[in-house]
């Protein structure tokens, strides 16, 4: 391997002795290495800790990243040459959304090449590139989450359920739709699989976005409604009945697109405007019920368990409520030393 140096004669020993220091404490087998095997081997090493849709999505978008820096050696990239590439997407009209993935695909990726000894440190966090974060501030009022079930319920008793469920649990979409009854036992809910399509095919995952599964608490009346939909359903059918959100008799349980649109329906009716933009989405029900649950007073462990999140997830995702509740902890000191 060569490489040549311009300067002055102490320059070109100071950068020549650095580089030789950096090749010393690189792996001989990743000095050659590019951004592109990179990529495939970490598609390789996580394809079976991820859904078949995290699959082609992480795909899709490393394909474009190999496009673009896939000839790239790791030695060599650097934050410099990751800021040009966010500079160049930027100039031809990718989205920041599109941009937001691929950079934290590529910061994945290297992050866990670092973990393998590919490469000494991770340049897209070194870079910190500064891309929308995606994360939207806007949260339901509670008023509105009731709304927007007594709509659902005037359609149907199992849309009502779905959305209250969905809001009591703060589950995701696909692990709200993929319930089975027997999931239920007294007042627990076991909450422990997915429900995706993949080229048009229902697929069942026995785990949850972040794996496992959790045991959550319900309160008396959301359980009172999940009886009721099954005696419901029983009789529909004439038999016992499988899944909790399907329709009658359905072999399968439904898409969460059906959970989605039975939010618009109903926000439409209570007149809660929708979107991303200028209104709420349904991952929004997750959202309340964990900042509810810590503006009451909830310690974060628990609402972060009952989520599925880990409490330093939890933490930074809902940091703006964990510091408003501060407001409330220090009037509650006061109180003590002022009597």
């Amino acid at each position: 391997m060569a490489k040549t140096f311009h300067g002055g004669k102490r320059a070109v020993r100071t950068a020549a002795n650095a580089w030789e220091r950096q090749l010393r404490a690189t792996p001989s087998s990743a000095v050659g290495t590019t951004v592109a095997a990179l990529l495939e081997m970490w598609q390789d090493a996580k394809r079976t800790d991820w859904q078949p849709t995290t699959i082609r999505d992480v795909r899709g978008r490393c394909a474009r990243i190999a496009a673009e820096l896939g000839y790239v050696r790791l030695i060599d990239l650097d934050p410099i040459q990751v800021d040009a590439w966010l500079i160049g997407m930027r100039r031809d009209g990718v989205g920041e959304g599109a941009i937001r993935g691929r950079v934290q695909t590529l910061r994945s990726a290297l992050s866990w090449g670092v973990s393998r000894r590919l490469l000494r440190s991770n340049p897209v966090s070194d870079a910190r590139p500064r891309v929308a974060t995606g994360r939207r501030s806007r949260r339901p009022e509670s008023d509105q989450v009731v709304a927007l079930i007594a709509a659902a319920t005037a359609e149907s008793s199992r849309a009502g359920l779905a959305l209250r469920v969905a809001a009591v649990t703060g589950a995701r979409a696909a692990e709200v739709v993929a319930l089975r009854w027997d999931d239920l036992a007294g007042d627990r809910l076991l909450i422990g699989r997915q429900r995706h399509s993949y080229g048009g095919v229902a697929l069942i995952r026995e785990q949850t976005k972040t794996g496992g599964s959790r045991r959550v608490v319900l309160d008396a009346g959301t359980v009172a409604a999940i009886r009721e939909r099954h005696a419901e359903a029983d009789a529909l059918v004439g038999a016992p009945t499988d899944w909790m959100l399907a329709e009658a008799g359905a072999a399968e349980p439904p898409s969460p697109r059906w959970l989605y649109d039975v939010f618009v329906r109903a926000a439409a009716v209570a007149g809660v405007p929708t979107g991303r933009n200028r209104g709420l989405v349904l991952h929004d029900l997750r959202h309340w019920a964990a900042s509810t649950a810590l503006k009451d007073g909830h310690d974060p462990v628990t609402v972060a368990a009952r989520l599925g999140h880990s409490p330093e997830m939890l933490l930074r995702i809902y940091a703006q409520e964990i510091d408003d509740g501060q407001v409330d902890v220090a009037a509650s000191l006061a109180s003590r030393l002022d009597g």
